[in-house]
């Protein structure tokens, strides 16, 4: 689910599990990342998992995606809490963010 920039402020601030990606949409890894995420996504949901994974574009608030650490695409972002557990730069693989996800 694509996020605006008042709903990610609002995540952020909620005790929801999420995974956030971070990406552009001239980034390549980015391109080949997206499905993968949809099929992880998917299969949280089938699991019942209290997981979600959410999108945020960062060329919609560059500000915002400033005070997250973001310096390069795709980052994917975890989030328990409040609080990101980890942050990961680069491609990860559906059983790594499946795994990463159980243990959030």
């Amino acid at each position: 689910m694509e996020l605006t920039t008042e709903q990610l402020k609002e995540k952020l601030q909620s005790n929801e599990k999420f995974i956030l990606d971070l990406y552009a949409s001239w980034c390549g890894p980015c391109k080949v990342l997206s499905p993968i995420l949809e099929k992880v996504s998917s299969k949280l949901k089938e699991s019942n998992s209290d997981v979600s994974v959410y999108k945020f574009n960062i060329e919609s608030d560059s500000e915002l995606v400033s005070s997250l650490g973001v310096r390069a695409v795709p980052t994917l972002k975890f989030y328990s809490g409040g609080q990101n557990t980890r942050t990961q730069t680069g491609m990860m693989s559906e059983q790594a963010l499946i795994e990463a996800a159980q243990v959030l």
